[in-house]
């Protein structure tokens, strides 16, 4: 009879712990997402994007690098926003999915560690070539689920010219004219969307 009633209790606290209430999670997430990509994310990818910069118009050639450690300890801040800003998208409250959003926001914080080490080491050149790559990651991401994406391109060459189409190349050496910046033969295509980002800014 004993064995009885302590069979009974235990069902009892069973179905009283599968009626309590999930366990909130500790992560204070008040922002959107959209929120969170124009407050927090996109000013830091421009601060890597917007430190080293090779620009070419009627005034002559200008080459743009930190040139303090105040300028560089800019640059080493936002690439770090970008590392751990990363992990934000992979929240299970806003990972839209467990595969390609894990994989892009995985590659979004892996190159930006890559500017981060660059920084570090005032590498100008590869700040240049990981600010292209982390452009990269970041416009392939928007194409697949940013709804807002498309609405806010300056120029239709904003997206990854993947092909080198000579049209697309038209289109973002056009737009970069039309603001002072002009892109010679010696541009490749991973030039001209940093320079085009860059000019839309």
């Amino acid at each position: 009879m004993r064995s009885f009633r302590f069979l009974l209790i235990g069902c009892a606290l069973l179905l009283a712990s599968c009626g309590a209430p999930k366990t909130q999670t500790p992560f204070n997430t008040p922002l959107t997402m959209r929120e969170l990509m124009e407050w927090v994310i996109d000013p830091a990818a421009d601060g890597v994007w917007e430190s080293v910069a090779w620009i070419s118009n009627s005034e002559g050639d200008k080459e743009i690098f930190p040139t303090t450690q105040a300028q560089w300890d800019v640059v080493r801040n936002s690439a770090a926003t970008l590392v751990e800003a990363a992990n934000l998208l992979m929240l299970d409250t806003r990972a839209v999915d467990k595969t390609n959003w894990m994989q892009a926001a995985r590659r979004l914080s892996k190159t930006a560690e890559i500017a981060l080490k660059a920084a570090k080491d005032k590498d100008v050149q590869l700040v240049f070539d990981i600010g292209a790559e982390i452009y990269n990651a970041c416009s392939s991401c928007h194409r697949q689920y940013a709804e807002f994406y498309k609405s806010s391109q300056l120029w239709p060459s904003l997206t990854v010219v993947a092909d080198g189409s000579a049209t697309l190349r038209t289109v973002i050496q056009a737009g970069l004219k039309e603001k002072g910046l002009t892109g010679g033969p010696s541009f490749n295509n991973q030039d001209l969307q940093v320079m085009a980002h860059a000019a839309a800014h």
